[in-house]
């Protein structure tokens, strides 16, 4: 194998395993198909049909790309994924791979090279219809073109100088009408957010050894169930703990200092016992702005979290419950596959997407920082309905967005409902793997201070969308624009139509207006379904499309508009 195919097929592996991709099989079905393929030097293999039956499951005797869209939609995701991993983590990558628009043969790039580009999503997101066309369209017709065809393909360029002819002109005109009257357009607010005082929070300002406060927290205590190898602390509270628990040597305690300690401690006959902490049956949080400035400690065995349990968890059960770790750290040893001391985690869990494969993003801390650092870190949430945006050191500092759009297959979203907060230190179990004669003992978990604040009103952008109609049988792509009124961050967008025989498809969930007023993003609507009972197309008639975009105060705006689904004649 050349040293080009291994340094690539390395480059591969990277990237099927990286979360953004390995939670969707058919993302990793046609991210292998096409890099395999280009590997054996079978390029001419990587088409719309071959991807679609090959790797995507179609039959290949009812597969009809006009009416069935899964290889565009799926290209357009995995171009979006590969951005987002390349933006992140994936940025230190000796290559990158890249999905070109217009076909489907992938590109190997090293970061560094001349021109090489990674499309961004607004780019990423154009009419793969289109795209797809002219890489099939253009084989078949240099395979089948007749003296007809020849001269329709001059009347349609005559078409389009005529058309050109009478375009150019309109366009300069009324460029520069805009141009003339832009300055005396009103402009937009561009005021940053503005966040408040918390409206609870807990500074940890007690005497050197005082619990922490009472009306704010309590504790969970013995032994915690964990996975096929549970954990071995034991949880201790100041009264009413388990025997092995010592009343003086606490685990949870002020240091006088403006901190709360949570201690993990080996007692003389070998028994762990930690403290965990939570709001439960005292206070429940339903959107907002959580964080808390933590100094989180390094050793084998240990596995501090900061994060937020579904307050129906006692009747719902997990993960049902749902449940947002919203920082979490494990030593890297041979034991365990952990993270090491730059690296956090931050991980949803619901239905479908739990344990291992809850949708989990690892980050790591920028300019050589550690969770350990004197200094602390702060890590938080900006939880919105139906989105949730996880944070470092600053709210702006957004690294890790997730939202209902990005659930596997038979997932809900369960986080659009009231949850407790929950600090604790574990040690043990499945990911973290057993402390050894190396873990420091005692081990301390440094919190300066936990707050929550409500999001200030943020008003929705406006949406327009020209209605298109599509034929039965078929999908048609089309553009969706959004003007904000300010900078109001990220946006989530869904769509819906009546009667839902007819598909809407976004290409994007989430919008960013952090440093821009407007923003557009794709819709395709597809008359095509697949059922358990076969493929399913919506008759004709008049249907509607509904898109809602939220920011993150829950503030909305909709768009309703009717469109037409004609006959297939």
């Amino acid at each position: 194998m050349p040293d080009r195919f291994r340094e690539e097929r390395a480059e591969l592996e990277r990237v099927l395993n990286d979360p953004e991709i390995s939670r969707s099989q058919s993302l990793v079905r046609f991210l292998s198909f096409i890099c395999n393929k280009y590997f054996e030097g079978q390029t001419e293999d990587i088409r719309e049909y071959t991807i679609a039956v090959e790797a995507l499951g179609r039959k290949e005797s009812s597969f009809d790309s006009h009416i069935d869209p899964i290889v565009r939609v799926t290209a357009r995701s995995l171009r979006k994924k590969l951005w987002k991993i390349y933006s992140n983590e994936g940025r230190s990558h000796p290559l990158q791979i890249v999905l070109p628009l217009g076909h489907y043969v992938p590109q190997f790039v090293r970061p560094n090279t001349p021109g090489a580009h990674m499309a961004p999503p607004d780019e990423a997101t154009l009419d793969e219809d289109d795209a797809a066309a002219t890489e099939d369209g253009a084989r078949a017709g240099a395979q089948s073109k007749t003296r007809a065809g020849f001269f329709a393909d001059h009347r349609r360029l005559l078409f389009q100088i005529a058309l050109g002819l009478l375009v150019v002109p309109a366009v300069f005109l009324a460029g520069y009408y805009l141009g003339q009257t832009r300055s005396r357009l009103p402009q937009p607010d561009t005021g940053s957010l503005s966040w408040g005082d918390p409206v609870w929070s807990d500074e940890f300002n007690g005497i050197a050894q005082q619990p922490p406060d009472p009306s704010k927290w309590t504790y969970d205590v013995g032994y915690q169930a964990g996975g096929e190898k549970p954990e071995v602390e034991i949880y201790c509270a100041p009264k009413g703990a388990p025997r092995d628990c010592d009343p003086h040597r606490p685990n949870a305690f002020q240091d006088g200092a403006g901190h709360l300690v949570l201690r993990a401690q080996r007692n003389p006959d070998g028994a762990w016992t930690s403290a965990r902490i939570t709001t439960r049956g005292l206070k429940e949080f339903q959107y907002g702005r959580i964080e808390a400035r933590l100094k989180l400690p390094v050793g084998t065995g240990l596995w501090p979290a900061f994060w937020m349990l579904g307050a129906n968890f006692q009747t719902a059960g997990w993960p049902t419950s749902g449940s947002v770790s919203i920082v979490e750290n494990v030593s890297n040893t041979a034991r365990s596959n952990g993270l090491g001391p730059s690296i956090i985690r931050s991980t949803l869990h619901g239905p479908r997407y739990s344990g291992a494969n809850g949708l989990w993003h690892d980050f790591k801390l920028p300019n050589g920082a550690r969770v350990d650092d004197g200094s602390f870190h702060t890590y938080g949430v900006i939880w919105s309905p139906g989105m949730i945006q996880f944070y470092m050191d600053d709210p702006s500092n957004v690294f890790f967005v997730e939202d209902s759009s990005s659930l596997p297959e038979g997932g809900q979203w369960v986080f659009d409902h009231p949850f407790n907060l929950v600090i604790n230190l574990a040690l043990g179990g499945d990911w973290a793997s057993d402390p050894d004669s190396t873990t420091p003992n005692p081990s301390d978990l440094l919190v300066d201070y936990v707050r929550v604040y409500t999001i200030p009103s943020v008003a929705a952008p406006s949406i327009q969308w020209q209605p298109e109609d599509v034929k039965a049988g078929s999908s048609v792509a089309s553009i969706v624009k959004l003007q904000a009124p300010r900078v109001v961050g990220r946006v989530h967008l869904a769509c819906a139509t009546e009667p839902a025989i007819v598909e809407c498809d976004l290409g994007r969930s989430v919008v960013d207006f952090s440093d821009t007023l407007t923003q557009e993003d794709s819709l395709t609507l597809s008359t095509t379904s697949f059922t358990g009972n076969g493929r399913v197309t919506a008759p004709p008639g008049r249907y509607k499309l509904t898109i809602t975009a939220t920011t993150i105060s829950g503030d909305h705006s909709q768009l309703a508009a009717p469109f037409e689904v004609r006959g297939a004649g």
